[in-house]
């Protein structure tokens, strides 16, 4: 079985709970009117559910639409769904209720078939999604549909009636409350209509959540979040109006907080010590390891060799201490610290995986000779991808001095791109080596691990290692003995990033905001955006 991991490539923007609470009569008088000065990191790609690849578009699509249930900080709470229902059918059958008074921007009322028409369309190959959710892949007859073996409307997702949907799972999956959370309707009517027009510009788009997104060109770096008079639960939503600029520079987010245009800023670099100690400061690990991708349909790259010297060429403690310096957590292992714990001890899973790589010169400068040897040359000339934001940079500029610098006959030609260009040219294989992560809305390490598995469409560096995805389905058949399953999954784990080094492990980043005194209620988790909806004008 195919494990789909939910949003995407880059870095997740989340922070702590902040513990704030509402307390009516706290708001400003005129908090109607007042609009929420806010930034992302780089700009939005999609704004359709079903096309969705990256994290920016997931942060912004959080804003405006709502699965059968959402995230309220830590907790997983009702959203289109009337109730948290609890399965049938040995854990397998879900039924959920569809909210009678939930409805899209335009009025239409929100359907079972709404869920039904964007579960189809992401399996559907003929669609060319890359979305590969959480929740999709564990539905019934899901990897048939999307290898094209069977028709999508044999997927295990079935409107009853106009609020009734029955999904049927693979297999009992514990964690299928959280998994939901991805599971984001389309208006079928304009679905229909638009066709690959839908989620590409504010005028193709309707929301069921609690904003609408307006001023979306589908290219443009500013846009707007005004509430959804339609959505069901509008009266509680307290902000009205949300502003939002992409702003990639750490000091002009700086300046921009200082100066009061910003009330929540996303800061990095030297500027995390401005705040660090303040009030205003909340930050939380996000749910992503960021580390080298080899491009494996390359020869040029797809060599063990060349990705155990890079394996032991990095020194992950000298780029998140001195390089970054921004809480950033030295990582040589492809499942995030948090994501998952031991049944029986409760130890992190990272902790009981240990480190798969330490820092060696001498036997990464061995590995870079058998690299050479092995491809018959004497020197090589690689380009390595980065976004170009002042972190990457930096990890960029430190990873090719110190490749050239050991390694002899090597040059690396660095290239620091916007996100969305760097997603399409990694996910086209347009690249010889590119420094991505994965981001996962899930707590459990099956879902970074499926990274490499065969067929897997954010598998960034093609990978297609049968005993890999042996261990994979494996784990997938243990989920009733959690024990057995936990032991598989570590083995999965050492044999990607350390014996076969698929990936090279770099980095857990922290995602650090700075918000203003005015604004309540900021909150959220590793796994997920702040909802603008859960804040309010103290």
């Amino acid at each position: 079985m195919k494990k789909r991991t939910g949003v995407i490539v880059g870095v997740l923007g989340v922070a702590v709970v902040a513990g704030f609470m509402y307390f009516p009569g706290q708001h400003n008088k005129n908090s109607k009117s007042q609009t929420l000065q806010t930034m992302m990191k780089d700009d939005v790609i999609t704004m359709s559910p079903i096309m969705l690849t990256d994290i920016y578009s997931a942060q912004a699509q959080t804003q405006v639409y709502e699965g059968l249930y959402r995230y309220k900080g830590n907790r997983v709470v009702t959203g289109n769904a009337v109730k948290v229902v609890k399965p049938t059918q040995n854990g397998t059958v879900y039924t959920f209720k569809i909210r009678d008074n939930a409805k899209w921007s335009n009025g239409d009322k929100v359907t079972a078939q709404d869920f039904v028409t964007a579960i189809q369309a992401i399996a559907d190959p003929k669609t060319k999604s890359q979305n590969s959710a959480d929740a999709i892949s564990i539905i019934k007859n899901y990897d048939d549909v999307h290898d094209g073996k069977i028709s999508p409307n044999k997927i295990g997702a079935v409107a009853l009636d106009a609020h009734t949907l029955r999904i049927t799972l693979t297999q009992a999956t514990p964690a299928f409350d959280k998994l939901a959370t991805s599971i984001i309707p389309v208006n079928t009517k304009d679905y229909k209509k638009w066709g690959t027009k839908y989620g590409t510009s504010s005028k193709y788009m309707v929301t069921n959540g609690a904003y609408q997104m307006t001023g979306w060109t589908g290219t443009n770096s500013s846009f707007t979040f005004t509430k959804n008079a339609k959505y069901w639960d509008a009266q509680q939503v307290k902000i009205e109006k949300v502003k939002v600029r992409v702003i990639k520079t750490p000091m002009t987010a700086a300046n921009e907080f200082k100066n009061k245009h910003l009330d929540i800023a996303q800061i990095s670099d030297d500027y995390i010590k401005t705040y660090k100690n303040t009030k205003y400061y909340h930050a939380t690990p996000q749910a992503v390891v960021r580390g080298i991708y080899f491009n494996e349909t390359s020869n040029k790259t797809n060599n063990l060799h060349l990705r155990q010297a890079f394996g032991y060429l990095i020194d992950r403690n000298t780029i998140t201490s001195n390089i970054m310096n921004d809480g950033s957590m030295p990582q040589s292992n492809a499942v995030p610290k948090g994501v998952m714990s031991n049944p029986t001890t409760g130890t992190d899973f990272t902790t009981d995986a240990g480190t798969q790589f330490k820092v060696n010169k001498e036997k990464a400068k061995e590995e870079w000779k058998a690299y050479l040897k092995e491809v018959g040359k004497t020197s090589e000339t690689f380009n390595m991808t980065f976004d170009d934001d002042s972190t990457s940079k930096k990890v960029g500029a430190y990873i090719q001095y110190a490749a050239e610098h050991e390694f002899k006959g090597i040059t690396i030609n660095t290239k620091y791109e916007p996100h969305a260009q760097l997603v399409s040219e990694v996910l086209k294989q347009d690249f010889d080596m590119a420094n991505v992560g994965l981001s996962v809305s899930v707590p459990d390490a099956a879902y970074p691990l499926a990274i490499g598995k065969s067929g897997y469409g954010l598998n960034f560096s093609k990978v297609n290692d049968t005993d890999y995805d042996a261990y994979l389905d494996k784990a997938a058949k243990e989920a009733n003995n959690p024990k057995e399953r936990y032991q598989t999954l570590q083995t999965a784990n050492k044999y990607f990033t350390k014996t076969k080094a698929y990936m090279v492990p770099i980095y857990q980043p922290v995602t650090a905001n700075a918000v203003a005194d005015k604004v309540g209620g900021f909150q959220g988790n590793s796994f997920h955006s702040p909802a603008y909806q859960d804040m309010y004008w103290k």
